[in-house]
């Protein structure tokens, strides 16, 4: 973590008033994890426990916990990203994130990665963050950086940031590759950023002299450029395009906010379906609780409502544990299956 502020100038944003996912802190442990598999899994206390890159059909958001920091800016400019820059934070996950939740920092990334394989959120990715700061001796071989620059574009505007638990020349541990390793190509395959040395890149490759040791000589490079050398390379995008803005920090589907300790969530499009009782209940978390405050909403029979994802690990009501989750284009929030045809 750099300790002085990097967002640079950014006429055309302005920094948020506050997070408006910022939710109390929920710590994933990625004990157990099969990175690169395909199956999606959450622990049973709401925890990740095994997860991998997005597939066509479901997307797997498990091992990422949601912070939130205050520091960053709404949207891209309609700028697209096209670069993860990597870091090192010369500290703690817990410094770190107390750091970015300081709105006197003016500092954040978008991810955080620890020694023990936890990766945590604090800017969603349609926003940027303020890692990556202002030019210093970029580097001239990183087209992308240099045509941005001549069109006054911040590379914040243009970037994923990722820190990195630790300190320069601190070795990786195993369980701290293969977290960053699944998250680069998480970004990767939800981005379409090229896998390579040019788009993935050290932080002293924008700011070389105040940042010529992030993220330093511990970062295994090497292996990690080999270990995503075999993923397909996206196709040309006109430069214009922007990343979606919606109210999630990974990608379109649904709200982080409707994910925080609930288990077993699986992310993908469910469609159109329809609700076939009166009364049924919408609540912000599974439950059958009537005294928690979940209720949101009570839905009349006949409604139809697009899904955006479900768990099988919720109470069970009429002997049956699947809840649907409400894609946040119908207002969000959780219903039992039952209730729904």
């Amino acid at each position: 973590m750099n300790p002085t502020p990097d967002k640079g100038a950014n006429p055309n944003n302005q920094p948020t008033a506050a997070d408006e996912n910022q939710t109390s802190d929920v710590i994933s442990i990625a004990s157990g994890t099969s990175v690169g598999g395909s199956n999606t899994v959450f622990g049973s206390t709401g925890t990740a426990t095994a997860t991998a890159a997005a597939t066509a059909s479901a997307t797997d958001i498990s091992r990422i916990s949601w912070k939130g920091s205050p520091n960053h800016w709404v949207g891209r400019d309609n700028n697209t990203v096209v670069a993860i820059v990597d870091h090192i934070m010369q500290g703690t996950m817990e410094s770190t994130n107390g750091w970015f939740k300081n709105r006197r920092s003016d500092v954040s990334a978008h991810f955080g990665v620890a020694k023990d394989g936890r990766i945590w959120q604090w800017v969603r990715v349609p926003d940027a963050a303020w890692g990556n700061g202002i030019p210093e001796s970029p580097d001239p071989s990183l087209d992308w950086l240099a045509d941005g620059l001549k069109k006054n574009i911040n590379p914040n505007n243009l970037t994923v940031s990722i820190e990195h638990e630790g300190n320069t020349g601190d070795t990786f541990t195993e369980e701290q590759f293969q977290a960053t390793l699944w998250l680069h190509k998480y970004l990767i395959t939800t981005y379409k950023i090229m896998p390579d040395r040019k788009h993935i890149i050290g932080h002293y490759q924008i700011s070389a002299r105040s940042r010529a040791q992030c993220p330093g000589t511990g970062f295994p490079w090497q292996r990690l450029l080999n270990e995503l050398s075999g993923m397909p390379k996206p196709p040309n995008q006109p430069s214009n395009t922007p990343v979606p803005s919606n109210t999630n920090p990974i990608n379109s589907l649904v709200d982080m906010k409707w994910l925080q300790g609930v288990s077993g969530v699986i992310i993908t499009d469910l469609g159109v379906k329809t609700i076939n009782t009166n009364n049924a209940y919408v609540r912000s978390k599974p439950s059958l609780s009537g005294t928690d405050n979940t209720l949101l909403r009570v839905l009349s029979k006949g409604k139809q409502l697009r899904f955006s994802g479900y768990t099988d690990a919720g109470p069970a009501f009429r002997g049956n544990v699947r809840w649907l989750l409400i894609s946040d284009l119908d207002d969000g929030g959780w219903v039992h299956s039952s209730m729904v045809s």
